[in-house]
């Protein structure tokens, strides 16, 4: 029997039967399911393999991107991206969507770097291509899942098989005997270590805890919680009146400041009292005197 090696024409009812013919060639097929040739699906990079731009083409992508002066406001005369009418940008690649109206391909490709999750931009369009692309993705990956299954199944009924994989659980049993023997001696080290020292644990959290009330009731933090709220007010009138964030001055260094300083004005947290604490590691050197 002769199959044609493309996973899109073979049926599981097709490969089922000729498993049972030849389960030698199982491991075969499963190869071939795992093994999918780069030239069919080329790797994602991050980066381009060639960071030298084609500058005719850059020019041209950014003319098509730039937003018309005539705007236009029907997805039939031109894309909605760029406000452009498909009569002035004659030639411009064009990508339809599943919901059939179309766009630049560098404006919707534009889109989606930006959003991350493009949408029709049509009023009243329901159709969401992206869900049919996720529904469309899962029913492939189901069927691959199924022609493993069915190539797995084929494995299961020879012996060899059967004896490596109870040789190799029985193995994983094996890790995870030991593995659990160490964790217990972990803990219990723990364990008698907090019993050993429990008065000096408690004496230096009891001292930690006096000093952390200090600083909270410091002039120092009442000037800073006033700084930080004199900014928010003023950072608020700014942006209402200019409609220029403070990331985006920072971005563009008209503000300078710390990351620290930055990660509190930001909203991204307040100062990190953990850092008060003392780490202690096992296999670390010995503790030096800060203030000698």
């Amino acid at each position: 029997m002769d199959i044609e090696p493309e996973n899109q024409y073979i049926s599981l009812e097709t490969l089922e039967n000729y498993i049972e013919q030849h389960p030698e060639d199982a491991e075969k097929w499963l190869k071939f399911m795992d093994d999918t040739p780069e030239s069919i699906y080329p790797l994602r990079r991050r980066r381009p393999i060639d960071p030298e731009l084609n500058p005719e083409i850059l020019t041209a992508n950014l003319e098509t991107t730039k937003t018309s002066d005539t705007p236009i406001d029907n997805y039939q005369a031109g894309c909605l991206h760029c406000k452009k009418s498909w009569a002035a940008t004659e030639g411009v690649p064009q990508i339809e969507l599943i919901c059939g109206h179309s766009y630049h391909t560098v404006c919707y490709m534009y889109d989606h770097f930006k959003n991350d999750f493009p949408r029709c931009m049509v009023e009243d369009c329901t159709i969401d291509s992206w869900e049919y692309v996720r529904v469309i993705y899962k029913a492939k990956r189901k069927k691959n899942d199924e022609v493993h299954n069915v190539l797995l199944e084929s494995h299961k009924r020879r012996p060899d098989f059967r004896k490596d994989l109870s040789d190799l659980n029985k193995c994983i049993t094996e890790v995870t005997k030991y593995s659990s023997g160490v964790e217990k001696l972990i803990k219990d080290g723990k364990c008698e270590l907090i019993h050993k020292h429990l008065h000096s644990i408690n004496y230096l959290q009891e001292d930690m805890n006096e000093t952390l009330v200090l600083i909270r009731a410091s002039e120092e933090r009442t000037n800073y919680k006033a700084s930080v709220s004199k900014f928010r007010k003023l950072a608020s009138r700014f942006f209402r009146k200019y409609h220029v964030s403070f990331r985006e001055l920072y971005q563009r260094r008209l503000v300078r400041c710390g990351w620290e300083v930055r990660r509190v004005l930001e909203r991204h947290g307040t100062f990190r009292y953990y850092k008060l604490g003392c780490r202690i590691y096992p296999g670390q050197k010995n503790f030096k005197d800060p203030l000698v």
